[in-house]
């Protein structure tokens, strides 16, 4: 009776675990290696949520391939070399993912990380450091694919669009201040060649660590100097507020640009109105009204799911869980990664924003191909009026309360 008993009960835990792993079977994995502690976790949140959007619309339509999507995390916290090998490994290595959909994900590390295998990886942070690792060999990671330009012509834009505002600059000054990474330290640079050549000078270039909070010394240098223009590149909210609201103690005539932080959602949401005046850019942002029908649906509904506008990273990697999905339907095998980072490598895609998108020589997507959203604070809110070199419907430029 025993016997009977144990071998009914083997059984029916043998049935279960066949149950279970058809189950498994039947899901396609998306790995999200996002940074949610830390300094960049409100990026990587904004690109987690970039991730779910389109995982959730591709399972609402049916799922890939008959199957659906079932998203991995993994937290790469403040991108140490270390944590980003761990999360390839762990999510391709381990939990044996078909895609990997990253914001910020290394600097060049996270090539290699993900370039040692053949899944098709997505990241937001196109940088000198990622693309002279990826020209090592381009045939060995040809799984890499980068969301966006690399730092110096995003930041050469940058300085172009501030140029074309109808502002009547005191002078042809400029201060710069970035963070000690590879993203502001580049910028920097960017933003300081394309203004040289256009005739101005920068008095002051100033490299500061994550976690500046007394500005002080620098903006005592601002004083003196007066400059038309202050860029700030630091992806990192509290460095920027206390900057910004030590500025405004004793403000200049300047107009400020900050960069891609300035669509930090947790900047926004505490420094509000407070901001009014303030500048930004990103990469094909489409908000607050997008360019196209099926882009003002996808801002409002994000919106409505997350009950705050969307971070950069949140269409980008967006876009990117989209462009791979295409593809996968394209080859017709989710497992035919090579195949897949061909057609990735090879064909044009629409994004959200109303572009065609192709990735270069590089695997990068240049800013010609999809434009910079050159954005500015107003009545609390992010508001577009460039969208690349083009005006952005009836949105005007605002001159800041601080500005005489």
């Amino acid at each position: 009776m025993i016997r009977k008993i144990l071998t009914g009960f083997l059984g029916i835990t043998f049935l279960f675990c066949l149950i279970g792993f058809s189950q498994a079977a039947e899901t396609i994995k998306v790995g999200a290696p996002v940074s949610l502690t830390g300094a960049y976790a409100a990026d990587g949140l904004g690109s987690l949520r970039g991730v779910e959007m389109a995982v959730n619309e591709i399972n609402d339509a049916g799922g890939l391939l008959g199957k659906k999507l079932e998203i991995v995390k993994f937290d790469t916290q403040e991108l140490s070399p270390e944590r980003v090998m761990q999360a390839a490994d762990y999510l391709i290595g381990q939990k044996k993912v078909d895609s990997a959909h990253g914001g910020w994900a290394g600097w060049g590390q996270d090539v290699r990380a993900y370039g040692k295998y053949d899944v098709p990886f997505f990241m937001f942070d196109a940088s000198i450091n990622s693309i002279t690792v990826l020209r090592e060999n381009l045939k060995k990671y040809s799984n890499v694919f980068q969301l966006d330009d690399t730092e110096r012509p995003i930041a050469a834009e940058m300085f172009k669009a501030m140029y074309r505002l109808p502002v009547s600059y005191p002078n042809k000054k400029v201060a710069i201040i970035s963070a000690d990474d590879s993203w502001g330290m580049e910028s920097a640079e960017g933003f300081k060649a394309e203004a040289e050549k256009s005739g101005w000078t920068v008095p002051i270039h100033e490299t500061v660590p994550y976690g500046t909070r007394e500005w002080g010394p620098i903006l005592t240098k601002i004083r003196e100097e007066q400059p038309a223009i202050i860029y700030v590149e630091i992806v990192y909210s509290p460095d920027l507020i206390t900057f910004f609201r030590q500025f405004l103690e004793d403000p200049t005539n300047s107009l400020i640009n900050l960069g891609y932080g300035l669509t930090l959602p947790d900047f926004l949401s505490n420094i509000g109105s407070e901001g009014d005046g303030l500048m930004g850019e990103t990469t094909g942002l489409p908000g607050p009204i997008a360019p196209t029908p099926e882009s003002k649906v996808w801002v409002e509904k994000f919106k409505a799911t997350y009950n705050i506008d969307p971070a950069a990273g949140s269409f980008a990697v967006y876009n990117g869980v989209m462009i791979w999905a295409e593809s996968v339907k394209a080859v017709g095998d989710v497992k035919n990664y090579k195949a897949i980072n061909a057609y990735i490598a090879e064909n044009e895609f629409k994004n959200i924003g109303g572009k065609m998108v192709k990735f270069d020589e590089d695997h990068k997507i240049t800013t010609a191909s999809w434009p910079l959203s050159h954005i500015q604070i107003q009545d609390g809110e992010l508001i577009t009026i460039y969208f690349g070199s083009e005006k952005y419907l009836d949105y005007k430029f605002q001159t800041p309360s601080w500005m005489k």
